[in-house]
């Protein structure tokens, strides 16, 4: 049930109470009562567990029946029937222990009650028929192939019950204490067979069994792991899961792989939730990944952000429900308790352990179609597929895939009121908790870290740096239980802290290792530098002289190079003048030629027309119409006139028109000549259309075109008067008047032409005579280029030359003063060499002493700093020779008086508490947290910090931080008065 409300009451309770005094609900959207019938409430609660109230105007209407725990004699009965017919397919012998193993888990379950009670602070030391049913629900994992000894089915009764009983345990005695309570049992019940070894007090023997005896790729049977194959088979794991996901570095000690194992029972059987119970940094949630990676899940974990709310945790969930219970793939659901940001998200995890179905998650109409989805495979395995049998199938898929493993922690008192508050997290679980970590696994862990940091020195020096580790967390422990007994205050050391002092010191070593070294590298150099310089600067002084002498020499050179180059330059400019002369005169020569160019062919261009209409009148010709003319045997009168027109025209330039040797006229210009000429009618029109090209190249005699002429003034000699006659003839006549003009125009432009050639002659002669002229003067710029770029050449060397001996100069006085500065800085930097060399020597156990005091030493007061510095980590540095300084001081290594006195002007106190939490606050890598009841700190934080564009932020609630986006830009962010979270 949900938890009581801000009025005391219950929703489902009251809505209950409701139809047990009325008989009906109201229903909220029709606003009018909803009568139900028939119906009869069960309810059971446990009286030792969970909230003990129960509303009285409810509870009246019950008959309440108290059910005591079952007798010995019933609960042998319910377990051999399970055992007997589980294991009759065993051997005889195997078979015969499970009445002694009944026997045996009874009177152990009766002492376990005994020894370990409930109590305020081990408020889940509860043990029912719930834990009994366990234990068995283990021995029903084993298989006959397995399972052929009856001392093996012993020692898996012995396994299932430390895993139900011992798991749960919070303290080492009273594991101790339940290690005594089951060797007793064991040593009664089955006296003859040898257990002792698994429960003697030094190094007793590991009993595992779990599903993966054969490697990941080998058949999943519940078996006893082989104890040198456990560590070889979960490692084997971790590599194959690096591989796949984000890389995760554990150290696997034994107490690790016990953890694997037992999460890898717990989420192997259907309905298996895991609640993980331990510290911070104690590997839950790594140990987890892996585990569900090793039975082949795929683990899920919600993605916290300020606006996740119910909503967003009630989608995940129903994502999970469709994977698990649609898909049937295998899930793990991790969650911790930093991830509850609300306690109402604990209603569906309440929900979801105890019998994975949430109410409200689904809508009627998301539940059909779910329904539809699975409805195939329903009936694939033989069921009917009713609403209901489909949804009670989809359930125990969910039921059966889906796995929960809760990571919390032990410290505060949210555990203990969510677990009151919702009993699933409890009863519906299996608990394993994490034990603090034994000394071998602090050893193991720093080993695996430290021995892979370089420079640390001899093989004994690594070593005891490694043991350091643990030894510093068991006395930082022991510390913390005095300040609870002394100052009544809670100091927490756990894993994490332990793994922070590790990193710490790998990262501190390596900063002031390389700093040291820079440093020493940089007095060598500069040492060295000052040798060099000394004997650079006796060189300088013999270039010099060589310098100078060679720049006299090339100014020399320079001088007389500049005279000739003069001389050729005088050359060059009178041929250059000459030459611009020419240039002059060719180019009046040119705008003349130009100019007559243009204007002739203007007047040829406006004669184009005519030609264009001439040949136009001939293309208007076709072969019907000369056809039609040569058929005349008496031509119209006019038509004579035409042809003997073109006869006249084609005198010595047609070979059918015949013409007299002597006075190259046409012989006979009858109508007759007239047909022979129009024998070739196509030929005849071809001869015309060529003719103004005759025309154009000057190839049609004078006298063609004088005898001609006269027929033109003929008043029936026009295209009209011909159109009438012969459409040949007014063509030709056409083209006779036209072509006549455009010879009349022709040569008109002839004399035109011939000055133009003359102009273009005279402008060529011009162009070569200045063709001639330009090479000359092209020639000595080319002579005059080459001593140019000898003289540049020249001039370049005596300038570098210049430019050597001056920097040579330079170099020399800088020298001469560096060696005269610094010529008393010799015997201090070596000094300093070998104090940095000392440094180096010791810096093992100086940054071991400050990292620890850093990690450690914040919480505790200046008496108890003082004791666990002098007292214990400076003994064992001298006790186990780890190299440090004569008299250690974390604040030496850290700290300066120059920082000192930066952080007093800040405005932090001048007292050595307040500078020790300087130094812890500053060289810390996790974000401090300061308990400042005087405001000192958060005074010297707002100086110190102000150039850093310092954010403070007041938050009322301590899950979640109202923050800038502090990792996109450099800001420094201080969240003050944090309160304490509600209980």
């Amino acid at each position: 049930m949900c938890i009581r409300d801000r009025y005391n009451t219950q929703t489902a309770i009251a809505l209950l109470r409701q139809h047990a005094d009325y008989g009906h609900w109201y229903d909220i959207h029709k606003l009018q009562p909803k009568d139900i019938s028939n119906t009869q409430t069960i309810a059971a609660m446990n009286p030792s567990a969970g909230s003990f109230y129960v509303n009285p105007r409810y509870q009246r209407h019950f008959w309440t029946c108290a059910v005591p725990f079952p007798e010995a004699n019933s609960l042998f009965l319910i377990y051999s029937t399970f055992l007997n017919g589980h294991f009759k397919k065993f051997k005889p012998n195997v078979l015969e222990q499970c009445a002694h193993i009944i026997k045996a888990a009874l009177q152990l379950h009766g002492e376990i009650i005994k020894k370990f009670r409930k109590t305020a602070i081990n408020f889940h030391y509860e043990f029912n028929i719930r834990h009994l049913s366990q234990i068995f629900q283990g021995l029903l994992l084993a298989q006959p192939q397995q399972f052929q000894d009856p001392e093996k089915l012993v020692r898996l009764w012995i396994h299932e019950s430390e895993r139900i009983y011992g798991d749960r345990l919070v303290l080492p005695e009273n594991l101790v204490d339940y290690k005594g309570i089951i060797a007793d049992a064991v040593k009664k019940g089955f006296s003859k067979f040898n257990m002792s070894r698994f429960f003697q007090a030094n190094n007793p023997e590991s009993l595992i069994f779990c599903n993966f005896t054969q490697g990941l790729a080998g058949e999943r049977n519940y078996d006893q792991m082989p104890g040198d194959k456990l560590s070889f088979y979960i490692v084997e794991a971790l590599k194959e899961y690096n591989e796949n996901y984000a890389n995760m570095d554990l150290v696997l000690f034994e107490d690790a792989l016990k953890h694997v194992c037992r999460i890898t029972r717990i989420i192997s059987s259907p309905s298996g939730h895991a609640l993980l119970v331990g510290v911070g940094g104690s590997g839950k949630q790594s140990l987890t990944r892996l585990a569900a990676f090793i039975c082949g899940y795929t683990t899920f974990s919600i993605t916290i952000s300020q606006s996740y709310n119910k909503n967003d945790l009630k989608t995940d969930l129903q994502n999970l429900y469709q994977k698990t219970g649609v898909k049937d793939e295998g899930i793990l659901f991790l969650m911790t308790d930093s991830q509850i940001t609300k306690e109402e998200f604990l209603v569906y995890i309440n929900d979801l352990l105890s019998s994975g179905e949430i109410a409200e998650l689904y809508t009627n109409d998301e539940k059909d179609a779910i329904v539809n989805q699975i409805r195939g495979k329903v009936k694939a395995e033989g069921i009917p597929d009713t609403k209901e049998n489909c949804w009670n199938w989809f359930i125990n898929k969910v039921k059966t895939n889906l796995h929960m493993a809760l990571c919390f922690s032990p410290v505060g008192e949210s555990f203990r009121r969510r677990a009151r508050q919702f009993p699933a997290l409890v009863n519906c679980t299996v608990i394993d908790w994490f034990q603090p970590w034994p000394q071998d696994a602090l050893l193991s862990v720093s080993d695996n870290f430290i021995k892979n940091i370089e420079a640390l020195g001899e093989p004994e020096v690594v070593n005891a740096v490694v043991k350091f580790m643990p030894f510093s967390f068991q006395i930082v422990d022991n510390a913390s239980k005095q300040m609870l007994e002394q100052e009544r205050r809670y100091i927490y050391t756990t894993p994490k802290s332990f793994l922070e002092l590790i990193k710490l010191f790998t990262s501190m070593f390596q900063q002031k290792k390389n700093a040291i070294e820079t440093n020493r590298e940089r007095y060598e150099n500069g040492l060295i530098k000052l040798q060099q310089t000394a004997e650079v600067v006796a060189s300088l002084e013999e270039d010099l002289k060589i310098k100078q002498v060679e720049v006299e020499l090339k100014k020399k050179e320079a001088d007389e190079f500049a005279a000739k180059v003069g001389k050729e330059k005088e050359k060059v400019e009178g041929e250059s003048n000459k030459a611009n002369m020419e240039a002059e005169k060719c180019g009046i020569i040119q705008r003349d030629v130009e100019q007559q160019k243009s204007q002739t062919q203007k007047e040829l261009d406006a004669a184009l027309p005519l030609v264009e209409q001439a040949q136009s009148a001939l293309n208007n010709i076709s072969a019907k119409d000369f056809q039609t003319a040569k058929s005349f045997q008496q031509p119209p009168k006019g038509i004579p006139d035409v042809f003997a027109a073109v006869l006249f025209l084609m005198a010595t330039i047609d070979p059918n028109v015949e013409v007299d040797s002597r006075t190259k006229k046409p012989k006979s210009t009858d109508w007759k000549s007239s047909l022979k000429l129009m024998k070739n009618p196509a030929e005849f029109k071809t001869r015309l259309m060529d003719f103004k090209e005759l025309i154009d190249t000057n190839q049609v005699p004078p006298q063609n075109v004088s005898l001609a002429r006269p027929l033109l003034a003929l008043p029936e000699f026009t295209p009209e008067a011909m159109k009438t006659k012969s459409s040949a003839a007014s063509g030709i006549c056409e083209w006779v008047i036209n072509i006549i003009q455009y010879y009349d125009v022709v040569q008109t432009v002839e004399p035109k032409r011939k000055a133009l050639k003359e102009a273009t002659d005279q402008l060529e002669a011009a162009n070569n005579k200045l063709a001639e002229i330009t090479e000359v003067v092209n020639h000595l710029k080319e002579e005059l280029r080459v001593l140019e770029e000898e003289f540049d050449k020249a001039i370049q060397e005596k300038n570098a030359v210049v430019a050597e001996a001056e920097r040579c100069q330079l170099r020399l006085s800088l020298a001469q003063r560096l060696v005269n500065a610094l010529g008393a800085e010799n015997e201090r930097w070596g000094q300093s060499i070998i104090d940095l060399g000392k440094s180096l020597q010791v810096i093992v156990g100086n940054v071991l002493l400050s990292s620890a005091f850093v990690s450690y030493a914040g919480p505790f007061n200046k008496r108890f700093r003082d004791m666990l510095v002098n007292q214990h980590f400076i003994k064992f540095l001298k006790d186990n020779k780890i190299p440090c300084s004569p008299s250690p001081d974390p604040l030496m290594l850290l700290t300066d008086d120059a920082i000192k006195a930066q952080w007093n002007n800040q405005g932090l106190p001048s007292d050595s508490v307040s500078i020790e939490n300087g130094t812890i606050l500053t060289n810390s890598e996790r974000y401090p947290l300061m308990i400042d009841p005087q405001l000192q700190g958060i005074t010297w934080i707002k100086e110190k910090e102000k150039s850093n564009n310092l954010q403070i932020t007041r938050s009322v609630s301590y899950t979640h931080l109202t923050l800038p986006t502090i990792y996109s830009v450099q800001i420094s962010v201080v969240a003050v008065s944090l309160k304490k979270k509600n209980k």
